[in-house]
């Protein structure tokens, strides 16, 4: 009897303990599960508050964005007018045969300021626009073939006056028409090349044009001076420009390389440059230029299952063609 007391005792403590060990258990989670609730809702807080944060200086910047195109537009307003003024005068003192040698040199001066400050203006309206997103692009149907042979055309003769060999490698399988913006596009170009002409004193300046799935790979390449590595992450910011170890640098405002990866961001693709110091660069322009059948192109006859067509003439508005071959 004492044994089957003995017995339930024991049953009845631990299953009281297990109770207990329960009860504890869910009291000790539930705490855990209060605490964890409690640190998820700050965190989601404090992320909502970063998010209004970040949305705020968003908007401020914004806001300074357009302020600060609206002032370089309104500038470059006010300055072209006198600006033309002087570069039109100057031209017409230059070509002046009355005018002595000695002020002749002086009036280039006043012509090739004047120029300068135009491209200046230009260049600030076009990364103006571009940052504003008021810079809309024109889709139209170019003849790539003959744009790219005047691009080659117009630097051929500027790399050869300065001592240097141009040439220009085209794909085997080129679309004769292409839909791009022709204006941008030949931009992208007259930057890039112009900067390989520019930065190279002796060798070669390569236009080198791949084309495949309607994506055009644009390579300029030079031979020039190279670009330093700690330059590389810099060269795309606006008034940068690359002084070599000569500490020379070439004349140009700096804007060249900014415009041309914007124009490149907004027509869709993207620009990348390797450079070795001393020995040259290489830069790439990947863009989407779709190809357009030309309007009215006949279509090549071919046989089909030993048949060719031929036409005959069958009403006014019907024209079949039965023949056998």
């Amino acid at each position: 009897m004492w044994g089957a007391f003995f017995t339930l005792l024991i049953v009845s403590g631990i299953t009281a303990w297990f109770f207990v060990l329960a009860h504890e258990s869910r009291r000790v989670a539930q705490e855990e599960s209060a605490r964890q609730n409690t640190l998820l809702l700050r965190e989601i807080e404090a992320h909502k508050r970063t998010d209004a944060q970040l949305q705020k200086a968003k908007e401020a910047a914004e806001a300074a964005n357009r302020a600060k195109s609206r002032y370089v537009v309104g500038l470059s307003h006010e300055l072209r007018t006198p600006l033309n003024a002087v570069l039109g005068y100057a031209q017409i003192l230059e070509r002046d045969p009355a005018i002595p040698e000695p002020r002749q040199a002086g009036v280039k001066v006043i012509k090739r300021s004047a120029e300068h400050l135009s491209g200046l203006i230009d260049g600030l309206l076009d990364v103006s626009r571009i940052e504003a997103g008021r810079l809309q692009l024109q889709r139209n149907e170019v003849r790539i073939g003959d744009f790219l042979d005047q691009i080659v055309d117009m630097f051929r003769l500027q790399a050869e006056a300065k001592g240097l060999a141009f040439r220009f490698v085209r794909p085997d399988h080129l679309p004769a028409v292409v839909r791009t913006d022709e204006k941008r596009l030949r931009q992208i170009l007259i930057n890039l090349i112009t900067n390989g002409i520019k930065f190279t004193e002796a060798g070669t300046v390569t236009l080198r044009v791949g084309y495949r799935n309607q994506v055009a790979t644009l390579a300029v390449e030079d031979s020039g001076i190279g670009i330093e590595a700690e330059d590389m992450a810099r060269i795309f910011d606006p008034f940068e420009r690359i002084t070599p170890k000569e500490g020379i640098a070439p004349a140009g405002l700096g804007l060249g390389l900014t415009i041309t990866k914007l124009l490149a961001d907004l027509m869709g693709g993207d620009i990348t440059v390797t450079s070795t110091p001393g020995k040259g660069s290489v830069f790439r322009v990947r863009l989407m230029l779709a190809a357009v059948r030309e309007p009215g192109k006949a279509v090549a006859e071919r046989r089909i299952a030993g048949y060719r067509g031929a036409r005959a003439r069958s009403s006014s508005s019907t024209t079949t063609r039965i023949t056998a071959s």
